[in-house]
C-alpha cells in the first residue's frame, strides 16, 4: 500500500493521449505535464470509459462503466446515486475539494465533495436532451454547428480560457489558505474545461504552431477516410459529410496545439505555488483527461468514437512511492483510478466497492505485470447504435451493433489505418475478442437497455416533441454565460 499523501488531481477536457511532448508529439509544448511524467510515472496505454464528457466523468467518479451505472450520455449524467472515490475519502475525514468543471446533474445533489468551487454542471440540470432520441423513428437530427466551430480555430479567445484562468486562481487561493498544517491528507480536484473546442487561442500561442508545419491527421481527406457505416453516421451527424480542405485540418491542428499549451500553462501556475509552499514532497500530482479528440483523424472531429485518438487518454502521476521517469505500458483505465486514489489517501474501500471493475494501479506502478484488458463503450448523440472496444495486448476489436466490426493490430498500425476484419488472421483474432466481450456483457441487450433508459428519460423531460423544439448545442457554456441553442428539424 502507498503511504498516505495529499493529492492534486488535474483533469482536463478533450486531451488526446498523443498530444503531449512526453507521449511523442513532435511539436506541442507541454512542459508542466512532461515534468510530472519526468518526476513520476506515465501510463502510455490508458483509456477513458466512454468518449464523451458526462459518461466519462461519471465513470471516473464512480469507477463503473456506463453499462453498469446507466450514465450513458450527456443527458443521463452523474446524479449522486452511486458512491464516488471523492465521497469515500471525504467520509474518512480527508478534505475533498473540487474546483472547476464537473458536468454532473447539479450541485444540489451530494456529489461526494466537501466543497464545490466554481462548478460547471450540465446546462439547466438537463444537458443534451437531444441524445435521448436515438431510438425514436426519426432519430437524432444532425447538427450544423460542429463544422463551423472547428472552422473558427485560430487566433482569438474562447470563454473556456477565461474560465480556466479563474479555476487556476481559485486553486492557488485555496492552496495558500488551506493546504498547510493539516492533520490528514487532502485531495484537490482541479478540473479545466480546455482543450475542448473552440480552438481559439491568443496569437502568442497560435504563432507557436504555424499551420503549414502541422502534421496532417491520418485519413483526413474525402478520398482516404474510412467508409464504415457507423463512422460515416457520426460524420454526417456532426456535419462533416462534405469534403474538408487541407487548410481546414491544419488550422484545427494548430489551434488544438495552442489550447493544449494554454492548459499546460495553467497547470504550471498551480505547480509553481505547490513548490513555493513546500508541498511537493508529501503531495502526489495526477493528470488525465476525460477523453480525447479526433482533430481530423479518420475525417472525424470531436470524440464519440472508439479510435485511439478519442478513447485514449494520458495518465501521469508523480509523488511519494513513485519511481521518477518510469513508464507503464500495460493497459489502464479511468475505472482503475477509484481504488488507486482511495489507497493514495490512506483510506479504505467499502464492501460496496467489491464489484468495481477497476484494479488499483499501485501494483503496476511498482513494476508488477498485468494482463488487463482495455474496454470502452459509446451510446451517445452522434451514434445510431452502441459500439464497444475490447483490447488484449495489441489486438483491438471495435464491436458495432448492427454494423460491421473493426479489428486493428496496434503493434503494426498504431494509427488504425488498416482494418483487418476481413483478413483470415484478423477475423480469427476478432472472433476470439468478441467471445471474451460476450462474457462481460451482451452487446445487443446493452444497446436495447440503453435506448430504453434514454426513451424513458425523454418522457420525464417532456417528450420527443418538446426536446426537438428545444434544439441542440455544441458545448456547455461557462457558469453565468448564455446557452446558444441550434434549431433542429
Amino acid at each position: 500500500m502507498p503511504s498516505p499523501a495529499n493529492l492534486i488531481f488535474f483533469l482536463s477536457d478533450n486531451h488526446s493521449r498523443t498530444m503531449l511532448r512526453s507521449f511523442g508529439h513532435p511539436y506541442v509544448e507541454t512542459p508542466t505535464m512532461d515534468k510530472i511524467a519526468e518526476r513520476g510515472v506515465k501510463f502510455t496505454n490508458a483509456y477513458c470509459a466512454s468518449p464523451l464528457c458526462c459518461p466519462s466523468r461519471a465513470a471516473l467518479a464512480t469507477g463503473r462503466y456506463p453499462h453498469q451505472s446507466g450514465y450513458w450520455d450527456n443527458a443521463l449524467a452523474y446524479d449522486g446515486k452511486f458512491p464516488t472515490w471523492h465521497g469515500r475519502v471525504r467520509d474518512q475525514d480527508c478534505t475533498s475539494i473540487s474546483i472547476g468543471k464537473l458536468h454532473y446533474v447539479s450541485g444540489e445533489n451530494d456529489n461526494g465533495f466537501s466543497e464545490e468551487i466554481l462548478p460547471m454542471h450540465i446546462i439547466e440540470g438537463k444537458g443534451a436532451l437531444i441524445s435521448l432520441l436515438r431510438a425514436t423513428p426519426d432519430g437524432v437530427p444532425p447538427r450544423k454547428g460542429p463544422r463551423d466551430m472547428y472552422a473558427n480555430s485560430g487566433i482569438g479567445e474562447a470563454d473556456y480560457q477565461r474560465y480556466d484562468r479563474d479555476v487556476t486562481k481559485a486553486t492557488i487561493d485555496w492552496l495558500g489558505a488551506h493546504a498547510k498544517g493539516r492533520d490528514k491528507p487532502f485531495v484537490l480536484f482541479v478540473s479545466y474545461a480546455s482543450p475542448h473546442p473552440p480552438f481559439a487561442v491568443p496569437d502568442r500561442l497560435f504563432d507557436k504552431y504555424p499551420p503549414d508545419k502541422m502534421p496532417l491527421p491520418v485519413q483526413w481527406s474525402h478520398n482516404e477516410r474510412p467508409d464504415h457505416p457507423a463512422i460515416a453516421h457520426i460524420r454526417s451527424q456532426d456535419n462533416f459529410e462534405d469534403p474538408i480542405t487541407e487548410e481546414y485540418v491544419r488550422q484545427v491542428a494548430a489551434g488544438y496545439c495552442g489550447l493544449v499549451t494554454h492548459l499546460d500553462e495553467q497547470m504550471g501556475e498551480v505547480m509553481k505555488v505547490v513548490e513555493e509552499l513546500g508541498l511537493l514532497e508529501d503531495t502526489r500530482i495526477l493528470y488525465t483527461s476525460d477523453h480525447g479528440e479526433a482533430a481530423g483523424n479518420h475525417c472525424l472531429f470531436g470524440k464519440s468514437n472508439l479510435y485511439e485518438h478519442s478513447l485514449g487518454v494520458p495518465i501521469v502521476m508523480s509523488g511519494p512511492d513513485i519511481t521518477p521517469g518510469s513508464t507503464v505500458t500495460q493497459i489502464a483505465s479511468h475505472v482503475d483510478l477509484f481504488p488507486t486514489i482511495v489507497e493514495a489517501l490512506g483510506c479504505e474501500l467499502s464492501e460496496a466497492d467489491a464489484d468495481l471493475p477497476g484494479q488499483s494501479l499501485w501494483p503496476a506502478i511498482a513494476g508488477e505485470d498485468s494482463n488487463a484488458l482495455g474496454f470502452g463503450e459509446v451510446h451517445v448523440q452522434s451514434t445510431r447504435n452502441a459500439a464497444f472496444m475490447l483490447r488484449a495486448g495489441d489486438d483491438k476489436l471495435i464491436y458495432h451493433v448492427d454494423a460491421p466490426n473493426q479489428f486493428f493490430d496496434l503493434a503494426s498500425d498504431p494509427q488504425e489505418t488498416r482494418d483487418l476484419i476481413d483478413t483470415p488472421h484478423g477475423e480469427a483474432r476478432a472472433a476470439a475478442l468478441e467471445e471474451t466481450l460476450r462474457t462481460m456483457l451482451d452487446p445487443e441487450e446493452t444497446d436495447r437497455r440503453c435506448k430504453t433508459d434514454q426513451l424513458a428519460h425523454a418522457e420525464r423531460m417532456g417528450g420527443e416533441d418538446q426536446i426537438r423544439n428545444r434544439g441542440t448545442f455544441n458545448y456547455t457554456p461557462v457558469p453565468g454565460d448564455p446557452l446558444n441553442m441550434e434549431t433542429v428539424s
